[in-house]
């Protein structure tokens, strides 16, 4: 009787050890990496809102919204996702194209240090914490990189990288214009539909399908680089 107890045991601590070692954790893991908590230092960019805020050009609720509304639609949101996409899709000998791309779009010298300095940091505790080797390269190529490494799902992947995306944004607002918390929250539910529309648009879009036209977000960028007194570096 015994000896069979001993082998029933023994025979669920292999079935126990089997599950572990094939419980999906993917979930968790794009949580984990679109966290603010995530170390890559998204807190400390506006991406030229701040600017934007200063200047009285974003002042208030809707016109939070729709600022935030156009970039997702027509500007760094949009070719964000594309770029994500692409990268997921890609072969690692096409990465650095899809990088150098990526840095290129980056139309001033803050969107640039915001978009690479993030992906290095990104690549460096991924790399630390889950043993992906990522090169360094912007934080959408770092990101749809690692999550294809890591068979996370892009449907579901995409709509999150971009609700952080617009969820910094939004804390920056809640600090700066300033507006409570509640209404950030308001916001960012009214564009809940906005995101999933972009990314159901991008998901399928190729490098060619790249375009901006959020003029007013760049030049604030640019001006942001001379603002006297400034808290974010974008």
């Amino acid at each position: 009787m015994w000896k069979r107890l001993l082998t029933l045991k023994a025979a669920l601590m292999v079935l126990v050890e089997r599950i572990a070692m094939t419980t999906d954790f993917s979930e968790h893991k794009m949580m984990a990496w679109l966290s603010p908590a995530y170390p890559i230092g998204s807190y400390s960019f506006s991406h030229g809102l701040e600017q934007a805020i200063e200047s009285k050009i974003v002042s208030d609720k809707e016109s939070l919204f729709d600022w935030l509304s156009q970039i997702l639609a027509f500007g760094s949101g949009r070719n964000d996702a594309i770029f994500l996409a692409n990268a997921y899709r890609s072969s690692k000998e096409n990465l650095l194209y899809i990088a150098e791309l990526a840095e290129a779009f980056s139309g001033t010298k803050e969107r640039h240090l915001e978009t690479v300095q993030q992906g290095v940091a990104f690549a460096k505790v991924t790399s630390s914490v889950y043993g992906i080797a990522i090169p360094p390269v912007p934080l959408p190529i770092a990101v749809g990189y690692a999550s294809r490494i890591e068979n996370i799902d892009l449907k579901k992947l995409l709509p999150l990288y971009l609700h952080a995306f617009i969820a910094n944004l939004i804390s920056v607002a809640v600090r700066f214009i300033p507006i409570g918390q509640t209404d950030g929250q308001i916001i960012l539910c009214r564009l809940f539909g906005n995101i999933e529309d972009i990314s159901k648009q991008t998901i399928d879009l190729n490098l060619d399908d790249l375009g901006n036209s959020c003029f007013l977000n760049d030049i604030g960028s640019m001006r942001h680089e001379i603002m006297k007194t400034r808290i974010y570096r974008s």
